[in-house]
């Protein structure tokens, strides 16, 4: 959990991170397995350096020939300077060398003793003018003398290693976030369209990109989305010609109910066609909301309220008495207006049908933009508050026992759906009755 704190969650900057400390162990590794060498390595460059610099000064006094001293050559008499053993070391081998070039006998040549040398030393003592080796020589026809030499190896300042390591460390992990980047898009527009499942009247597929596994991924995804088209249009043809299919004989019925003599027989039946008409008109929106969908506009919610409540009040005006309502005016959502009025109207005839007391709703701005209708009923069954909105689930018979299909919270979860909102049921606390609730996004 810390390592994804500290370099993301994203794939390619994970990755990118991955890379380099992939580099940086490799170079640690490559310390550790070379770190016996490295007496030789840094003897190797001083011993190179001395050469360089010390064989034409040594050539020089030998033919007696003019020195141009400056502040990395210092020559004095012998006797003037000793080399001290804990810092110094002879090296005859460079001292052979030096003389087959130049001809000079007797040479000795001091070099810093390795092994209390570090590369550390070596970087400091390279930016104070370079360490210091000295030769013991006496020229032709002239007395003993010590050379002291600053030798400057060719090697790159810490700070530009520094800046050098983490330029290429900066590199490598945008280098490498961008490939990854590029591998996983699909991976991106995968999870998208998967999100999009159920919130959009079609379902998308994906391109067959990337990777062999990623193409795999994508291939059966589309092979799904195909499946899942398929299975709800024949559920939305079913639905449609279900309904469609009713609407002759219930027609029928209600003509006939009118050759029927007594009046209260009469009352009873048109009452129970009228809730198979309620039925067929709800399942033929179903069908109709899954097929299209007018575009989203900006809408208040106390009017959308006050158009279901006038529309409900207009088929039984009985129901003026029994509610009440709590308006918020800053309550604004992005909605298809006709749809969440027809959501609103059927959570409110649900509360009047299912109980004879008062129905409380209540529009809120805060925290979101959400919509409130409770009543003080028997309450909700636990397979409703679990499920709200599945169709045909209608609890127990406290709440159905007047023949409800649950195909009206069927179309409020419909709507809720396809606007993305979520909708909430519970009972209340301490008391009896249930609140149905709409939460909308914030816009």
């Amino acid at each position: 959990m810390v390592g994804r704190k500290l370099i993301g969650s994203r794939l390619a900057l994970q990755v990118g991170g991955l890379a380099i400390l992939a580099v940086v162990l490799s170079n640690i590794l490559t310390v550790v397995f070379f770190f016996g060498d490295r007496n030789e390595i840094i003897r190797t460059i001083v011993n190179a350096e001395t050469l360089a610099r010390l064989t034409p000064v040594v050539t020089s006094l030998e033919r007696g020939e003019v020195i141009g001293l400056d502040e990395t050559i210092s020559i004095r008499p012998a006797e003037t300077w000793t080399p001290a053993p804990d810092a110094w070391q002879e090296s005859p081998t460079l001292a052979s060398q030096i003389m087959a070039s130049s001809g000079t006998k007797g040479l000795r040549v001091f070099i810093p003793r390795i092994s209390t040398f570090t590369f550390g030393d070596l970087f400091q003592q390279v930016q104070k003018g370079g360490p210091q080796v000295a030769a013991l020589v006496t020229p032709r026809d002239q007395q003993p003398l010590a050379i002291l030499i600053r030798v400057q190896p060719d090697l790159p300042p810490p700070l530009a290693a520094l800046v050098a390591t983490l330029i290429s460390g900066i590199l490598i992990t945008f280098g490498t976030s961008f490939l990854i980047g590029r591998m996983t898009q699909p991976l991106t527009t995968l999870a998208a369209a998967s999100e999009n499942i159920g919130q959009s009247q079609r379902i998308e597929t994906v391109p067959v990109r990337g990777p062999l596994e990623l193409r795999i991924a994508a291939g059966a995804f589309n092979r799904m989305a195909q499946r899942i088209s398929q299975l709800l249009d024949r559920q939305r043809a079913t639905l449609w010609a279900l309904g469609h299919d009713l609407r002759t004989p219930v027609t029928a019925m209600l003509i006939r109910l009118e050759l029927v003599d007594d009046d209260e027989t009469r009352d009873r039946l048109r009452e129970s066609v009228r809730e198979i008409e309620r039925v067929v008109e709800d399942a033929l929106f179903l069908a109709r909301s899954e097929l299209a969908t007018s575009p989203m506009q900006i809408a208040y919610l106390d009017e959308l309220v006050d158009q279901a409540i006038s529309g409900l009040i207009e088929a039984n005006p009985e129901a003026t008495g029994r509610l009440s309502v709590t308006k918020s005016p800053k309550a604004r959502i992005l909605a298809r207006p006709n749809d969440v009025v027809r959501a609103i109207r059927n959570l409110i005839h649900n509360a009047l049908r299912h109980t004879q007391g008062p129905v409380q709703v209540i529009v809120s701005a805060d925290p979101t933009p959400s919509i409130e209708v409770g009543d003080w009923g028997p309450g909700l069954p636990v397979e409703v508050m679990q499920a709200p909105g599945e169709p045909f689930v209608r609890g127990d018979q406290a709440r159905s026992s007047n023949g409800s299909t649950g195909l009206g919270l069927a179309i409020v979860r419909s709507i809720v759906e396809a606007h993305k909102a979520k909708l909430g049921a519970e009972n209340r606390r301490g008391e009896s009755g249930a609140v149905m609730r709409i939460d909308f996004d914030r816009i």
